[in-house]
């Protein structure tokens, strides 16, 4: 007769008791507090991978225009908008035009650092300055670094 008894208590217990219930979720929420860290450098360093790779092509971009188009390109940075943009020489005509401060990078003014905010690329492949590109948020930098004869290096 004992062993019934148990057995039919075992039938009836079904489910977890609230003791355990707490115990995973304090489990739970001690591994995700751990990961949420890892979470967002992950996801910052993929926000700076991405913008720096947009300068790096409207760059490239802009030497390309300029030795098709036989004339001056500009490479403007607008540190008000956080926008950079490649336009003719008068500024009349963009070709291309990236803004950093809205979706997917969500940059801000304090995170990004043009050497200058002007450089004109002329058609026989020569630019009036060499141009350095920082991007640092929460502690991850990412550098482009343009020579005046168009070379692009990621650091």
């Amino acid at each position: 007769m004992p062993s019934s008894v148990f057995t039919r208590r075992a039938r009836l217990r079904r489910g977890f008791s609230i003791l355990e219930l707490i115990t995973a979720l304090v489990i739970i929420g001690v591994l995700a507090s751990v990961s949420a860290g890892k979470v967002r450098d992950v996801m910052t360093q993929q926000r700076l991978y991405r913008a720096s790779n947009n300068v790096q092509t409207n760059v490239e971009a802009a030497w390309a225009l300029a030795a098709r188009n036989r004339q001056p390109i500009r490479i403007v940075w607008d540190s008000t908008n956080l926008q950079m943009k490649i336009t003719d020489r008068a500024g009349t005509q963009t070709f291309r035009r990236a803004a950093f401060g809205q979706d997917p990078y969500g940059l801000t003014a304090g995170s990004i650092a043009f050497s200058t905010p002007m450089v004109e690329v002329f058609p026989d492949g020569l630019a009036t300055s060499s141009l350095l590109v920082t991007f640092t948020k929460f502690g991850v930098t990412k550098r482009i670094a343009v020579s005046r004869a168009g070379l692009v290096q990621q650091q």
